[in-house]
């Protein structure tokens, strides 16, 4: 058998000689995820952090056969592209570009060794799948996958083929070792005599993807997020060559610029080369001529950010006008992290989605493609898996998407949702929290801070130094922020040091509280030379009469309060650890001039017949939307991220929601805001009232070294809260299960102050400083006592959730202050 080889003979030798007394087809008995299986299992022990690395992870062979088979439908509709074969087609090129195992070139196969039997005979099967051969592609940048993918396909290959023996003995393979993103054009370096065959490999790899056609590309390109640097010719370009990933930046006057650094992710390096080689375009060097635009499809699974990410605007753009139709499905309508038995890739967190576009031969580039949505049940991966073996590319269940060409590839808002008005109208400004850049300079009590600092500052080898402080390198105007910096401005409020951090000697500046998560407070060193993107506005603005709503933005609240607050300034991850936006209630420092439009001040103030406050707005919004009544209720709503607020036209329930919002927010800030003693709001964290949490005499919290807690766990049997080998009493289970959008409060407010706190919970992904291991060896009681305000506060929010849901019901059954009748001019 004539097929392509990877010139590694040692390893790939061993690998065939063990793969060749195998006999799969016993091993399998039929089920094609034996391959699979072999190698996933393979890489995890071998070398798992490679996996990590490149964001590769197996499609379940269900989500292959479903996409392979829309493709087909696609090529074959007579609407569409009329081409009765489908992929069988001699007029059909394929190419996966992330092949990894194979895993869709094998069921394209499949596909086509299927339909020609059922419409030619069994024995028009080996011809088919011989010329089919000529025009499946698959490229593949890691050698173990591609070693994998060889040995799979050739012997499907020779199983197909078996009626055909004196073929089957002479195949070959389009399967190319190369990096897909790399520049097409370029003329590789000197490679060795050994290697000549990895250099024509790579050779005839560059001249497919440089002139040759290609109809459809389908797959599951790697995700790996932060990955600039790694998108090749995609993101970089070469000489003259015009750079593909520019054309997708949004434009400096759609103002959303601070969120195109997520377009910096492989799979998106992959969708952009995708549509470059599908559909078309001028992007290639001048020595060659241009793509002419074509027809084509594309069908990848990925994760879905690119659906309504502000950052995707320019891509959503260029892709409804580059096709005429566009198809989402959304396998992950739990959101974020959902439930691991829900998930079609189990070892993937995010939300993923499979996409299909196609661009016929007639297609109108003034015309934005007609884009069509549909979700997946939620629930069992099998269950979906069911769900998606049903559908078709024109059976019931689609819902339309909005046709103006920079909107999420999300079904438009319907019904009462749509007459809500959006949070982020209720506010003049709105931004991002804190982004400090470095985990060490945020810790849970003040002590460590100091100490960190002064391990920094007493360094004298410059080197160790650098190391210590963490160098941030953000991108743009800000410049290396290293230890030699002397900056130019410092955070209002707090001490100056008008000084590179390499000269300094003095102690620290003082550390401050810090809203570091929702019901997490920690400290952070009030230095600006230590904060990669500090935010001067929420520092400007700071006082101890300011507070401070924080909600998602680019993606939806799951479960638990939409929106939660703080007093404290807050992190750029405060709502739940994902992003996220700040809205603080005042606009200046003297909580003089509200945040809150005055239009909306104005307009409310006529509706209810006496002046209405900002602080009343805030606490109106804590009461509708910080309970999980509120995303329970609205769940088919929020699939389009963006949190909206039915408005109440009853001043009486308006009233109400007030009073019940003060409590709601004077709870979230410990006590620290909206304090009334009258309507029983001191300024302190009350305690519940009967059953309380407290520590027995038997179950103190060890404070020795030796007995540090590393573990928390409940009983619910008994509703015992443990920590380590102590415990807490009367711990009701809808506080230890409480959650804000997918995050368990209590595990991961336990996860900054156990132990063992290897993995850097926030900032740089690279490895920390050093600085960060220092921290208490002991279990503080400033810890204890924390904890408990924590189970305190949220037992109480826990008691108030029924009268917030009943009174959310209460307003959307009544008459509702719609968006239209709000919408006034910028204020």
């Amino acid at each position: 058998m004539l097929i392509t080889r990877p010139p590694w003979k040692p390893l790939s030798k061993t690998l065939t000689r063990v793969l060749d007394v195998v006999h799969w087809p016993t091993i399998s008995k039929g089920n094609p995820e034996a391959w699979l299986y072999f190698y996933e299992l393979f890489l995890s022990v071998y070398d798992n952090s490679l996996r990590k690395k490149t964001g590769s992870y197996y499609t379940p062979p269900e989500i292959v056969t479903a996409m392979v088979r829309l493709v087909d439908e696609a090529l074959r509709d007579n609407r569409r592209f009329g081409v009765a074969d489908g992929l069988a087609s001699p007029d059909v090129t394929l190419a996966d570009p992330a092949m990894g195992t194979g895993t869709f070139l094998l069921g394209v196969l499949q596909s086509i060794a299927e339909r020609i039997k059922d419409d030619q005979g069994e024995g028009a099967v080996p011809a088919a799948i011989r010329a089919a051969l000529a025009r499946i592609i698959g490229f593949e940048i890691q050698f173990g996958p591609f070693a994998v993918a060889q040995l799979r396909l050739a012997a499907e290959v020779v199983d197909l083929l078996k009626a055909d023996t004196a073929s089957a003995e002479h195949v070959a393979l389009r399967l190319f070792l190369t990096d897909t993103l790399g520049n097409p054009n370029e003329e590789h370096e000197y490679i060795s005599r050994g290697l000549t065959v990895l250099a024509e490999s790579r050779r005839t790899a560059d001249r497919i993807k440089r002139t040759e056609p290609i109809t459809v590309v389908i797959g599951n390109p790697p995700y790996k997020n932060n990955a600039e640097g790694r998108g090749g010719w995609i993101e970089s370009g070469t000489g003259n060559t015009v750079v593909p990933l520019i054309e997708w930046l949004p434009p400096r006057a759609w103002r959303v610029g601070a969120h195109a650094k997520h377009l910096r992710n492989l799979y998106v390096y992959f969708w952009r080369w995708a549509t470059w080689k599908v559909f078309g375009g001028s992007i290639i060097t001048p020595e060659t001529p241009p793509l002419t635009p074509q027809q084509g499809v594309i069908c990848f699974i990925t994760v879905a950010g690119f659906l309504n990410g502000p950052g995707f605007q320019k891509m959503r753009a260029d892709l409804r006008r580059d096709t005429d139709e566009i198809w989402v499905i959304d396998c992950s309508p739990e959101g974020h992290q959902p439930p691991v038995a829900s998930r079609v890739f189990q070892a993937v967190q995010q939300p993923v989605c499979i996409v299909l576009a196609i661009r016929l031969a007639n297609c109108d580039p003034a015309m934005p493609a007609n884009v069509r949505f549909r979700s997946l049940p939620v629930g069992r991966r099998e269950d979906k898996f069911d769900a998606i073996s049903a559908i078709t590319l024109d059976s019931d269940g689609w819902i339309d998407c909005p046709s103006d060409w920079r909107a999420p590839f999300l079904p438009a808002s319907t019904g009462e949702w749509e007459t809500f008005r959006a949070l982020d109208e209720f506010f003049v400004y709105n931004g991002s929290g804190v982004m400090p850049g470095r985990t060490w300079v945020i810790a849970p009590d003040a002590e460590s801070l100091r100490l960190r600092w002064n391990a920094l500052i007493q360094e004298n080898d410059p080197d160790r130094k650098e190391l210590l402080f963490h160098p941030h390198k953000p991108r743009g105007e800000l410049g290396d922020r290293h230890t030699a910096k002397v900056p130019s401005e410092s955070l209002h409020g707090h001490e100056p040091r008008m000084m590179s951090v390499a000269s300094d000697k003095g102690p620290v500046v003082a550390p401050i509280r810090y809203g570091f998560r929702s019901f997490d407070r920690q400290w952070i060193i009030s230095d600006y030379r230590l904060l990669n993107r500090p935010n001067p506005t929420l520092w400007n603005t700071h006082s101890t009469r300011q507070v401070y709503l924080t909600a998602p933005h680019d993606r939806t609240p799951i479960n638990g309060p939409a929106l939660t607050f703080t007093a404290l300034i807050p992190d750029l991850h405060h709502y739940h650890g994902r992003g996220g936006r700040a809205f603080p209630l005042w606009a200046n420092a003297a909580a003089t001039e509200p945040n809150i439009r005055s239009a909306v001040l104005t307009r409310l103030s006529e509706s209810y017949g006496r002046a209405v406050t900002a602080e009343e707005v805030m606490a109106y919004l804590a009461a509708v939307a910080a309970n999980p009544a509120y995303t329970a209720r609205f769940a088919p709503d929020l699939v389009r991220p963006g949190v909206r607020i039915p408005l109440t036209g009853d001043p009486a329930l308006f009233e109400e929601a007030v009073r019940l919002g003060c409590e709601v927010i004077w709870l979230h800030t410990f006590g620290e805001r909206f304090v009334d003693p009258v309507e029983g709001r001191p300024a302190r964290v009350l305690r519940l009232a009967q059953g309380a949490p407290r520590i027995p005499a038997d179950g103190a919290i060890p404070s020795d070294p030796e007995h540090m807690p590393d573990t928390i766990s409940y009983d619910a049997t008994n509703r015992l809260l443990w920590i380590g080998r102590g415990h807490i009493d009367n711990v009701p289970p809808a506080v230890w299960a409480y959650e804000v959008s997918g995050k368990h409060v209590l595990t991961q407010w336990f996860s900054y102050r156990k132990r063992n706190r290897e993995r850097p919970q926030i900032g740089d992904r690279r490895t920390p400083s050093p600085l960060g291991d220092i921290q208490p060896d002991a279990w503080p009681a400033e810890y204890t006592t924390e904890l408990l305000n924590v189970l305190h506060v949220v037992g109480r929010l826990v008691a108030l959730e029924p009268a917030q849901a009943d009174l959310l019901e209460r307003i959307c059954a009544g008459p509702i202050l719609t968006e239209e009748a709000l919408r006034d001019t910028p204020s």
